[in-house]
């Protein structure tokens, strides 16, 4: 039981799953309640409905724990106010051959995460996979002027090169599993050290730093870009293909996708901050999980990039997830693979 791309034929995934509506109706205000546990329920509704396609196509699925909280958590350093449902998997957790990496980041709404996924974890530990998680840091009450949304933080590079610089934090959603290289923005998000520590715990120079123009190294790698088999990239952009895929053969579609306008809540995103995700440039058409070379499921997809993808012989499968703006994440976001049928090898061609 391995994983060591992100195209390899999928048979085992974990999906998340989101709080129960009325279940946070403790911290949230009369006035709001009605919608967001209208945006709760859909969004079970929506990750059900990705839990039965991948089944659909033979894949096992498994969903984690949603640990129930009736106050908010006072650690003494730092306060959680919303404890966060294990929604994103991708974000903090990596199977990458036999062993699943865990870390933390500066979500302290998150800091409990791993909790809804240990059971999954201790089977997959029970039949012969490592796992390792990164030290429980001290985190900080964030102030508005750190918050992720706000430009002139530079979408969050400063609270990981400077707020949390000496703490070992990071994203493993950085991370584009191609063989035997992990493809990595290794500016983070994340702290350096947070990067060392994923370097020490890898065999070496399995990380290639991912150097294209679209992301400068930096931010969430699943999204602009993926990979159908060890020779064929897919992108909405070419700028968003690291260098050392640039040998492949690259097909973009990006003049084939319609804008949508995903519409939050005002006053949910300005109450919730602890609880929903955090935007950055992410590209939700290329945000798939590729189920097999020839099987591809997206959020959106239109006629023209349905027939696109056929003429490369590939069956686009269509999941919406209603509220990708809201929880900023998408399909490959919202699950994790925790077997694929593929051998350890030599995909990247380093520059």
């Amino acid at each position: 039981m391995s994983v060591w791309t992100d195209w390899d034929p999928l048979e085992e995934m974990i999906v998340g799953r989101g709080h129960e509506p009325g279940s946070l109706d403790w911290c949230i205000p009369p006035i709001l309640q009605n919608d967001f546990n209208l945006l709760l329920e859909e969004t079970n509704q929506d990750l059900d409905k990705l839990s039965q396609l991948l089944e659909d196509l033979n894949v096992t699925v498994h969903r984690p724990t949603v640990c129930k909280h009736n106050d908010s958590i006072d650690l003494g350093a730092f306060k959680i106010n919303i404890p966060t449902a294990p929604v994103v998997p991708r974000d903090q957790y990596l199977v990458y051959g036999d062993t699943i990496y865990q870390t933390y980041t500066s979500m302290g709404d998150r800091y409990f995460d791993g909790f809804g996924f240990y059971d999954i974890f201790r089977s997959l530990f029970a039949v012969g996979h490592n796992w390792l998680s990164q030290p429980a840091p001290v985190l900080y009450n964030m102030t508005d002027s750190h918050a992720w949304l706000d430009k002139r933080s530079n979408l969050g590079q400063q609270v990981y090169k400077r707020i949390y610089k000496e703490k070992l934090l990071w994203h493993t959603a950085t991370m584009f599993k191609c063989g035997d290289k992990l493809i990595t923005n290794t500016q983070g998000p994340g702290t350096q050290l947070g990067l060392e520590w994923m370097r020490r715990n890898l065999s070496a120079d399995t990380i290639v730093q991912n150097d294209n123009t679209a992301v400068e190294n930096w931010g969430h790698i699943d999204h602009g870009f993926f990979m159908t088999d060890d020779h064929t990239v897919f992108c909405v952009d070419k700028t968003f293909v690291p260098k050392c895929l640039l040998d492949k053969k690259i097909y973009s579609f990006g003049h084939l996708i319609n804008p949508v306008d995903n519409v939050v809540h005002p006053e949910l995103n300005a109450l919730l901050d602890d609880v929903k995700g955090y935007e950055q440039v992410v590209l939700f058409y290329s945000n798939v999980i590729v189920v097999d070379s020839k099987n591809v499921i997206f959020n959106e997809c239109n006629p023209e990039i349905v027939e696109f993808f056929k003429q490369h012989g590939i069956t686009c499968h269509i999941c919406t997830f209603k509220h990708t703006a809201f929880w900023a994440a998408s399909l490959h976001c919202l699950t994790l693979d925790i077997k694929r049928r593929g051998e350890k090898r030599k995909i990247v061609n380093e520059v």
